[in-house]
C-alpha cells in the first residue's frame, strides 16, 4: 500500500498535465496579452473538467483542497450576488461587475492540480523566464541608441507600467530565492545579477509606484518568514532603511514620490488631472457615498451611478468625470457592498493566508506573501478585480498554496 501510493502522486497524467501547462501559459501570457491569457485559462478549464470526468481525477489533490477558503470565496461573491437585489445599477452593468470576480475562482480548480511541487516549480520556472524576457525587452526598449523599439512606449513591455513594476518586484525576489536553492558559487552569483536587474529597473527605469510597495512588504515578509515573529520588527527597519536609500539614491524614485505628493496637495486647485489627484477626490467623495448606506452599500454595480451624480454636482472640470471604482479595492467593495461585504473581503484575505500558511511550506509562505502585497497594493487600486492583477494573484495562490501531503507511512 505504501508503494503504491507514490506512484500515484509521482505519475504524470496526460490531462492533468496539459491542464497545468496550459494554466502556467495563461498566466505568463496575462503578462502581454488579455487575448491570449483568456485563451489559456479556458482551456485549463476545459482540460480540468476533462481530467475531472476521466479515470485521472483519482489524482486530483482532495485530500487536502481548500474548504476554507471555498466557503470564504462564496460567502464574499454570494454576497455581492445578494446586493443585486437592492441596487439601482443596469442589471446588466451590476452583472458584468460580478464577472470581473471570476478571477478568484480560479484558486479551486488551481489547488487540486497543482499540489505536488514539480509542476509548482515548472510554474517558477516560467514566471521567472518570462519575466526576464520582459526585463531585457525593457532594457533595450529604452536604449536611445537602438532604433528597434517593437513600437512599444519607451519604458512599458508587460500591460501596464504598474502591472510591469509589480512582475519585476516578485521577479527579484523569485530569483533571490533560486539563488538559496544551488550550493554553487556560480549559480548563485546568476540569480543574484538577475535580481539586481530587476530592482534596478523598478528604481529607475519602470514607472509604477505599486513595484515600491510590493517590493517593501515583501521584504518585511521575507524578514518574518526568516525569523517568525521577531523578524517583523527588522523586515521593518529593513525595508525602511531600503526606502530610504532608494528615495536618496534613485532621482527616479525621488521624483515619483515628490510627484505624488505633490499630486496629493494640489488635488483640489490643479487645472490638470493626475492619478494621486483624481484619487484623492474618489476617496473623498466614495467615503460621503459610504457614510449614506454604511451596513449594506449602494448595491453591487451601483458605484459608478451614484459617484458620477456626487460628483457633477460637486465639482467641476476634471474633478467631475464619472468613474467606475474609486481605486481602492476596500472602498470599492464598501460603497457596493457595505460593511457587511467588507467583512466577507477581509475574512477571504486571512483565509488565504492562513491556508497558504498551513503546511509550512517554501510555496505557500510565497503565495501568502503575494496576497499580502496586493492587500497593500490595493489600497491604491483595485487589484484583486483588474484583469492582469486579479489573474496573476489568482494564479500564484492556486498554483503555490496547497502541497500534497506525504503517503502514510513514509
Amino acid at each position: 500500500m505504501n508503494a503504491a501510493s507514490p506512484s500515484l502522486h509521482d505519475s504524470s497524467p496526460r490531462l492533468i498535465t496539459w491542464a497545468q501547462n496550459a494554466a502556467i501559459f495563461a498566466c505568463c501570457a496575462n503578462f502581454f496579452s488579455t487575448a491570449l491569457a483568456s485563451l489559456g485559462f479556458a482551456a485549463f478549464l476545459a482540460l480540468f473538467l476533462c481530467a475531472c470526468a476521466s479515470k485521472e481525477r483519482r489524482h486530483l489533490a482532495t485530500e487536502n483542497f481548500p474548504v476554507a477558503v471555498a466557503i470564504a470565496i462564496g460567502l464574499y461573491v454570494g454576497w455581492q450576488i445578494i446586493g443585486l437585489a437592492y441596487t439601482d445599477a443596469p442589471m446588466g452593468y451590476a452583472l458584468k461587475s460580478i464577472y470581473a470576480e471570476r478571477k478568484i475562482l480560479y484558486i479551486l480548480p488551481l489547488v487540486l492540480i497543482f499540489s505536488d511541487e514539480a509542476p509548482k516549480r515548472r510554474f517558477l520556472i516560467a514566471f521567472l523566464l518570462t519575466s526576464i524576457v520582459g526585463l531585457v525587452m525593457s532594457f533595450l526598449v529604452i536604449d536611445p541608441f537602438l532604433h528597434w523599439r517593437f513600437t512599444l512606449n519607451p519604458d512599458i513591455v508587460f500591460r501596464s507600467n504598474v502591472t510591469q513594476s509589480m512582475i519585476f518586484a516578485l521577479g527579484g525576489f523569485l530569483s533571490l530565492w533560486f539563488a538559496t536553492q544551488y550550493q554553487e558559487w556560480a549559480r548563485k552569483m546568476v540569480f543574484y545579477i538577475v535580481a539586481l536587474a530587476f530592482f534596478l529597473n523598478i528604481a529607475t527605469l519602470t514607472a509604477g509606484r505599486s513595484g515600491y510597495v510590493v517590493c517593501l512588504v515583501l521584504v518585511v515578509w521575507s524578514f518574518a518568514m526568516w525569523r517568525g515573529f521577531k523578524g517583523v520588527l527588522a523586515g521593518l527597519l529593513a525595508a525602511l532603511l531600503i526606502g530610504a536609500l532608494a528615495f536618496f539614491a534613485s532621482t527616479s524614485v525621488h521624483d515619483r514620490v515628490m510627484k505624488g505628493v505633490n499630486e496629493i496637495n494640489t488635488y483640489s486647485t490643479s487645472a490638470e488631472e493626475s492619478s494621486l489627484g483624481i484619487r484623492m477626490v474618489l476617496y473623498k467623495t466614495t467615503w460621503t457615498i459610504i457614510q449614506e448606506t454604511p451596513l449594506f452599500g449602494t448595491g453591487t454595480g451601483g458605484f459608478k451611478k451614484r459617484f458620477s451624480a456626487i460628483a457633477a454636482e460637486k465639482y467641476s472640470g476634471w474633478q467631475a468625470s464619472p468613474a467606475e471604482d474609486p481605486h481602492n479595492q476596500y472602498l470599492f467593495v464598501t460603497v457596493e457592498n457595505g460593511l457587511v461585504g467588507l467583512a466577507t473581503f477581509l475574512l477571504l484575505l486571512f483565509t488565504l493566508v492562513k491556508y497558504c500558511l498551513k503546511d509550512g511550506s517554501p510555496y505557500g509562505k510565497m503565495a501568502a506573501g503575494c496576497v499580502l502585497a496586493w492587500s497593500a497594493t490595493s489600497l491604491f487600486s483595485g487589484h484583486f478585480r483588474t484583469f492582469p492583477e486579479g489573474h496573476l494573484i489568482a494564479a500564484i495562490v492556486g498554483m503555490l498554496m496547497v502541497s500534497r501531503l506525504p503517503p502514510k507511512g513514509v
